[in-house]
């Protein structure tokens, strides 16, 4: 219980004192990156006040240009985690009702994080378009295609519309394995150890007639594989 307490206290403390550093730098630096780099520290706070230890495989280079890296989610430590362990900077996909969040959602905007408003079609559509040119315009981007937490399920399906993104940019698409997580965060508490961050091959879109859904057939395959493994 202590564990999960101090990690609370740590995403507290990070939204009183390390966002508005990102929110100032932002007339300095507006493509985002010295936000990018208070998210690493703000994640290796959290991190290590639940007593979170990171183990990375990477299975190979990641291809030239911006990707989209989609992972299964697990709990809210997964966040802080990719910030740590993925190795290029990135942005987060973030509900747009995040912004009226006081000073986190100005934080996201300070760090050209990407939002994504699905409370109306259009509105829902406008906004992926102005992700997809983000991307095209070299920003990689971390989402989750389960749409929320997995909770007791092992994982849960991957929702295709999140590959629309990867579809609009022409972006090569990677997954990433969160693994071992359940065994530190549990329902109410966290007990400290070690969770895997596993980087897959790049998936690249493929011509076919329906190729959104064999890409996110094919992602959500290669990490249900490592996480029934473990």
């Amino acid at each position: 219980m202590i564990r999960l307490w101090l990690a609370i206290v740590a995403a507290f403390l990070g939204n009183l004192v390390l966002a508005p550093i990102g929110i100032l730098a932002w007339p300095f630096r507006r493509d985002g990156a010295i936000g990018f780099a208070v998210a690493r520290v703000w994640a290796k706070a959290i991190l290590g006040a639940a007593g979170v230890q990171i183990t990375l495989e990477q299975l190979a280079p990641l291809p030239e240009g911006p990707v989209v890296f989609v992972s299964n989610h697990v709990s809210a430590l997964d966040i802080p985690i990719l910030f740590l362990a993925l190795p290029r900077p990135f942005r987060i996909v973030y509900k747009s009702s995040l912004f009226y969040v006081p000073l986190l959602g100005l934080f996201l905007v300070a760090g050209r994080h990407v939002p994504i408003d699905r409370s109306r079609a259009f509105s829902a559509r406008r906004s992926l378009g102005a992700a997809a040119r983000r991307i095209r315009n070299g920003v990689s981007v971390a989402l989750f295609p389960e749409g929320t937490r997995s909770g007791d399920e092992s994982m849960g399906s991957f929702k295709r519309g999140s590959f629309k993104l990867a579809m609009e940019a022409g972006a090569p698409v990677v997954p990433v394995s969160l693994l071992g997580l359940k065994d530190v965060v549990r329902r109410g508490r966290i007990t400290p150890g070690q969770v895997r961050v596993k980087i897959h091959e790049a998936l690249e879109i493929e011509e076919g007639a329906d190729p959104l859904e064999a890409i996110a057939t094919r992602a959500e395959a290669v990490i249900r594989d490592e996480v029934d493994r473990t």
